[in-house]
């Protein structure tokens, strides 16, 4: 990996020390190179595999003071974690995500239904600026309401622009649904941000390479149903993070097609693991400790699904509750106008007039934690 610096920095500059430190911490190599020109010095940091290797260290670490831009030389093999160092904070409607942010409240129907406009319209006006809405749905049976597809995406999309909201979060379950994605933004106007998601019952691996090979929309990634370590989940960014992958008709990686990384704007979700003791009352087992684990291990944001956890209302609540505690960065609820009439997962959509209670419990939590949304 390569850094170079942009025009005027010497290699005496305090800038260049830094990104040398942060390599050493990061476990790298570092050499710093200064080309003396007609008109100005150019300052090149070369990053050589130490105890750590340079194409397993994503770009954004060194997207520092200074940098003009980060070049990949070898094949890329970003890994999603932290190794003791940043995490990263993406982007999303206008501010930032990640530890040290205010925690993002994301909010709106388990599947977009005639009530949509509705639905939003209510959350913007109680101040809900991040709105989720599903067009497709993956069931665990086939007889299951699997979403109004293409024409529901674009009424969601449509009163989402006739109501700037900032951004809007989805799940897509093929490679193709980004491009109707793509499609339906721009037929309708949408200016906001997107973020896509993998679903507990989505491991599908061409559609994380695909979305990997984008970067115009953030991914979050959902751990599966029946995962029981953390690393299951973390191989899965790596469909994501390491982009492009070519081989010669001898099966050798090809180092010059295969340099270029993934998406590294990625988002972890917890959800929820399948339970085994059939008299828990919830829908899905608790597993808040993934939160903390991943913050610890990775540099990825991480979010918190309660409603699936929960699987009706007041338990909905009640995880919400419990998972504060462990500082997630984004909570997504479902919520609903007309609950009663959901055609998907009814009885644990929050109804407008609660959202307020979800709303307060996250100022709160901000507040003690000295943050403001």
């Amino acid at each position: 990996m390569i850094i170079q610096m942009i025009t005027g920095v010497q290699a005496t500059d305090s800038r260049v020390e830094a990104i040398v430190q942060k390599a050493i911490l990061y476990g790298l190599s570092p050499q710093v190179q200064a080309e003396a020109g007609v008109h100005f010095i150019a300052v090149l940091i070369h990053l050589k595999d130490g105890k750590a290797q340079a194409n397993s260290i994503p770009e954004h670490v060194f997207q520092m003071d200074g940098v003009e831009r980060v070049l990949r030389v070898s094949p890329s093999q970003v890994s999603p974690l932290r190794n003791g160092g940043d995490h990263h904070l993406i982007e999303v409607g206008g501010s930032l995500i990640g530890p040290g942010q205010p925690c993002r409240l994301v909010a709106g129907q388990c599947a977009i239904d005639k009530h949509i406009g509705l639905t939003v319209q209510g959350l913007v006006k109680l101040g809900v600026q991040d709105l989720r809405g599903g067009w497709k749905k993956p069931r665990s049976k086939a007889e299951g309401f699997r979403g109004f597809g293409e024409a529901g995406l674009e009424n969601f999309l449509r009163a989402a622009a006739a109501n700037d909201v900032r951004s809007v979060w989805m799940e897509v379950m093929e490679s193709p649904d980004i491009e109707i994605v793509r499609r339906c933004r721009d037929r309708t106007s949408y200016r906001g941000d997107i973020v896509l998601w993998v679903g507990a019952r989505t491991q599908n691996y061409c559609l994380l390479e695909a979305l990997g090979l984008q970067k115009e929309f953030v991914v979050m990634i959902k751990h599966g149903l029946t995962m029981t370590r953390i690393d299951e989940l973390m191989d899965l960014a790596g469909w994501v993070l390491y982009g492009p992958m070519f081989w010669d008709e001898d099966g050798r990686l090809d180092p010059e097609k295969s340099a270029p990384s993934g998406n590294q704007k990625i988002i972890f979700c917890v959800r929820g693991l399948r339970k085994v003791d059939t008299h828990d009352p919830h829908r899905f087992y608790p597993n808040f400790s993934w939160i903390n684990e991943l913050h610890s291990r990775s540099w990825a944001p991480v979010c918190l699904d309660p409603s699936h956890m929960a699987g009706r209302v007041d338990l909905v609540f009640e995880d919400l509750q419990n998972g504060l505690k462990h500082s997630p960065d984004v909570v997504m609820v479902e919520t609903h106008v007309k609950p009663a009439e959901a055609l998907c997962d009814k009885d644990q959509a929050i109804p407008l007039e609660r959202v307020p209670e979800l709303i307060t419990m996250i100022t709160e939590h901000n507040a003690h934690r000295g943050q403001q949304a």
